[in-house]
């Protein structure tokens, strides 16, 4: 409020008709009292990054806690159909997705009636 009355000041009077306008001292303002503070919410990222290249970090995730745990170490048929899930979170597969896929096939271990599933599935979606 007080920047808008110096600036009104600076006028020239308007009661004295030669008067010279009132120069006023530069007014400080408190710090950061316009700038604008945002605070984003720290998100997690879609994406992770091995080695260079791009997977699907809620693919990859869930396969990790498919392995991790009690269990055998494997990827079971219901683990399978919860990676599934993640991969084709959208109308199709990218392929940053189906590289996750082959990524995970290679990386993780599956009980045969999973990784049949998990391909039978995969080969059905179709491509982005």
């Amino acid at each position: 409020m007080k920047h808008k009355l110096a600036a009104l000041l600076a006028v020239p009077s308007l009661t004295h008709a030669f008067s010279p306008p009132i120069a006023l001292p530069a007014m400080r303002l408190p710090r950061g009292c316009y700038e604008p503070r945002f605070y984003m919410a720290r998100t997690v990222a879609y994406y992770e990054t091995i080695d260079g290249v791009k997977y699907d970090a809620a693919a990859l995730g869930a396969a990790r806690e498919a392995v991790a745990g009690e269990g055998d170490g494997r990827v079971s048929k219901a683990d399978a159909k919860a990676i599934i899930a993640k991969l084709l979170d959208g109308d199709g597969v990218t392929a940053i997705e189906y590289r996750t896929a082959f990524k995970i096939l290679a990386d993780y271990k599956f009980t045969p009636a999973a990784k049949t599933l998990f391909i039978a599935e995969l080969s059905t979606s179709p491509l982005q």
